[in-house]
């Protein structure tokens, strides 16, 4: 039995997280490899790259220790960082976004003379650089090869036929599509395939259908409600016989969706799941509020602060704060953390009960979900919500109906009996169901 999930994506890592909790732990390949895989699970890259030689151990680089000709200089922030030579920017390094804010190295983006992309050179987590992807001047990429620790090219992908070429045991192999290619590495690396769990309608449902072996399998729909059943799903419904699959999902509404469209035949290959979370602490209905960001464009800000006094507002941010947003230190219910470090990260997960999810740009260090796992009340607008996943809808206003959320937290305030309510309506929304649940419904 193996997990086969296509891509490292967040939904894949909350149902490896279920299904671990759950007490699954048989091996788990991601057929992505970002160089950066949860603790345990590998791919078809990281496996013909470790039968190459290549050292699968090591830590992974800061981001000034990515190499660069002499002279050249490495800036960084706690966002990014960019390689200059004579103060022109010749390269941007983007840091792993799985680790928290250790600007730990992901990849080196290297551009031209006209600034476009034309290589990207990808870190993994034991310091090395494991693959080259190769881009012409529209930004199409053309070709990705994959080395070892020592830069032996192992696996060349060409991006517009999709063929793989590999090098294994001092022999060249070829395959049309990254569908043969995970089939060989299933068989290579002798995988038990009496029972594939796979998320995705495309690659692992064809590997699957086309293994050639008999079994059972699962698939975990993880998208949304559909007005008919998909063509791959009807499918596996209907001519699949060697391998009869489960349809799981995750969500309830695309279930009750599915269970509609689904005959009354089919109604017993159809189960709804969930997914299971490790909630790190209780909400304690404490009047502290959190809000992470790396923008001074906070919606409504002073009004919620104005008119909130008994609310503390912790503010935190990556990098320097702009002079707008420093002067809120004014107040005595807003506390400050520009260039926040991750022992102070660590104290305001723990602190705050509250998390507002109003501020515009780009979320930072995956607050919402953190903010989900410390069983925060997420509250905050439609404009500027970073995720519909992790929160109450009722708990989300528009910007122009800003007094709603001050009435709404102004209700709260004053009856903390309400919040430890809405918490448990909040983990409903995002799906949570038990451990028993899910061996009823997996076996």
């Amino acid at each position: 039995m193996i997990n086969l999930f296509e891509r490292d994506t967040e939904d894949s890592r909350l149902l490896l997280a279920s299904l671990r909790q759950a007490g699954y732990d048989h091996p788990t390949v991601f057929l992505e490899e970002t160089g950066y895989l949860p603790q345990g699970v590998t791919s078809p890259y990281a496996f013909f790259l470790a039968q190459a030689g290549a050292k699968l151990a090591g830590k992974p680089l800061f981001f000034n220790q990515v190499p660069v000709p002499a002279y050249w200089e490495i800036k960084g922030s706690l966002s990014q960082a960019e390689v200059a030579n004579h103060n022109q920017r010749v390269a941007t390094i983007s840091y792993d976004q799985t680790r928290g804010q250790e600007r730990l190295v992901a990849k080196v983006a290297w551009q031209d003379a006209n600034g476009k992309v034309r290589l990207v050179d990808y870190y993994n987590q034991y310091g090395w650089c494991f693959k080259h992807s190769y881009y012409d001047e529209t930004g199409r990429e053309l070709r990705a090869t994959y080395q070892t620790d020592q830069g032996v090219e192992v696996i060349s992908e060409d991006k517009l036929t999709q063929t793989i070429s590999l090098t294994y045991q001092k022999q060249q192999y070829f395959f049309k599509n990254l569908v043969d290619f995970t089939i060989f590495f299933l068989k290579e690396a002798g995988s038990k395939l009496d029972q594939i769990w796979y998320n995705s309608l495309s690659t692992p449902m064809f590997v699957a259908t086309r293994l050639g072996v008999t079994g059972a399998d699962i698939l975990f729909w993880q998208e949304g409600k559909r007005d008919e059943v998909p063509g791959n799903m009807d499918y596996l419904l209907h001519s699949n016989p060697q391998r009869p699959t489960k349809i799981c999902v995750t969500d309830k509404e695309a279930y009750a969706g599915f269970a509609d469209l689904f005959s009354p035949a089919d109604q017993d290959s159809l189960a709804y799941s969930g997914y299971l979370y490790n909630y790190r602490r209780e909400n304690q209905a404490r009047k502290q509020a959190l809000i992470m960001t790396n923008s001074d464009q906070i919606a409504h800000l002073q009004e919620l602060v104005e008119q909130l006094p008994n609310l503390t507002f912790h503010i935190a941010a990556l990098t320097e704060m702009s002079s707008k947003l420093m002067a809120f230190a004014a107040y005595d219910n807003v506390k400050l953390y520009p260039n926040v470090n991750p022992k102070q990260v660590s104290q305001l997960w723990q602190l705050a009960d509250y998390y507002l999810d109003i501020n515009y740009q780009n979320e930072i260090l995956r607050a919402t979900k953190q903010a989900f796992l410390n069983q925060m009340l997420i509250l905050g607008f439609n404009e500027t919500s970073h995720t519909n996943k992790f929160g109450l809808a009722e708990n989300r206003f528009p910007v122009a109906a800003y007094q709603d959320l001050i009435a709404k937290l102004d209700q709260l305030l004053a009856h903390d009996e309400e919040v430890s309510k809405e918490v448990f309506l909040q983990k409903q929304a995002a799906e949570q169901t038990s451990v028993a649940y899910y061996h009823g419904v997996l076996g």
